[in-house]
């Protein structure tokens, strides 16, 4: 453990020397300015430096230099700072605690003083790289875990009949959303995309249990009335502890038919998706069914449309509307890239909104679907 005594060498400076050396302190280096420190960085490439007393003769004329050299010290090293002055200002003391020192020690000192404001220093030391390390290790956990929550989702389908992608955005190292889909047979395609309420690591545990059990309700039941009920049987059974009712789920669950022409689709409150057509017109599927997880069974209601010639239809989380002033999408980029494929239009779309950079207030997830039946 290395403690450093920044200030001029004096009796000062001298007794704090020796009153470290008392304590069992025995790897000092005495500086007479901040930057003198700094200089000889090569010195501590072998040592833990854990403390930095500064001795300073203080006034309201100097102030602002032994400033400056604090503020240095934080930026070279973040240990606690302790300050050996005589000057009592308020309005100075203030200041300085601004520009990061730690602690105060008032001269005359006497040992103990000394002695417990050290002990504190190095106690807070202790705790706060403890505290770093823990940190540390929970954004590798953290980006672990993301990279799998981000390899559940499906990856691009592309048939000469349809086209299914997706972009997923997080405002938090994890997310709530998620989509999914299955190719049933050489006619069916279904496709999910659901929300859980709520950010973080709470909401992504939820998503990632949910998604584990999709493949085999969705190929085993198909139909959407019989799949959106059993996922609410599902989520009801798993998440409706106390405690846990913040867990409710959006959703919006669709079956495109390529032998009969047609999506059935239903919408668990989740927001409306909308569906474009060749010549611009447009479909809006809006909710007909309740959220999930609130009951332990629901009365749900499948609607369904007919596709013929080309159709785009986009799917998406509630996070989009956070893109819009006054929450109010507007569809005209939608519109004007209808004439490319879907991963041309999700990649101009992101660089549009700088959505792989910016902060995000919550997270995004746009799914486009394109049938040409």
């Amino acid at each position: 453990m290395t403690i450093l005594i920044i200030g001029d060498i004096g009796n000062d400076v001298l007794k704090i020397q020796k009153s470290l050396q008392q304590l069992g302190l025995y790897t000092i280096h005495v500086f007479q300015s901040a930057y003198t420190a700094i200089q000889y960085e090569h010195l501590f490439l072998q040592e833990e430096i854990k403390l930095v007393i500064y001795d300073a003769n203080l006034d309201a004329d100097n102030c602002e230099a032994h400033c400056r050299e604090i503020e240095a010290l934080c930026v070279w090293r973040d240990v606690p700072i302790l300050l050996s002055t005589s000057y009592e200002k308020p309005v100075i003391f203030e200041r300085l605690l601004e520009v990061g020192i730690f602690d105060f020690i008032l001269k005359p000192f006497d040992f103990f003083q000394l002695k417990t404001r050290i002990r504190i220093a190095l106690t807070y030391y202790e705790e706060t790289k403890k505290r770093k390390e823990h940190e540390y290790q929970l954004a590798i956990d953290l980006a672990i875990a993301k990279n799998v929550q981000k390899s559940a989702l499906t990856p691009a389908l592309s048939l000469p009949h349809i086209e299914v992608d997706g972009i997923y955005f997080t405002s938090q190292a994890l997310g709530g959303d998620m989509y999914c889909w299955f190719q049933l047979d050489e006619d069916l395609t279904a496709v999910m995309l659901f929300d859980v309420m709520g950010h973080g690591v709470a909401a992504s545990l939820v998503t990632m249990s949910i998604r584990s059990l999709l493949k085999e309700i969705i190929m085993q039941l198909i139909d959407p009335v019989l799949v959106i009920k059993e996922v609410n049987r599902k989520i009801y059974e798993l998440f409706s502890t106390d405690g846990l009712d913040s867990f409710l789920v959006t959703a919006v669950y669709a079956v495109i038919d390529k032998k009969n022409g047609t999506l059935q689709y239903v919408n668990a409150s989740h927001p409306e998706g909308v569906m474009f057509g060749k010549y611009g017109e447009t479909v809006m599927m809006h909710a007909n069914s309740p959220i999930l997880g609130l009951f332990p069974s629901i009365q749900v209601q499948a609607k369904s449309i007919r596709l013929t010639g080309w159709h785009r239809i986009i799917l998406y989380t509630d996070g989009l509307g956070t893109l819009y002033p006054d929450l109010k999408i507007d569809w005209s980029f939608f519109h004007s890239h209808s004439s490319q494929n879907s991963r041309v239009m999700l990649r101009k779309f992101t660089e549009e909104f700088g959505l792989s950079h910016l902060p995000l207030e919550d997270d995004i997830t746009v799914v486009s679907i394109t049938t040409s039946l």
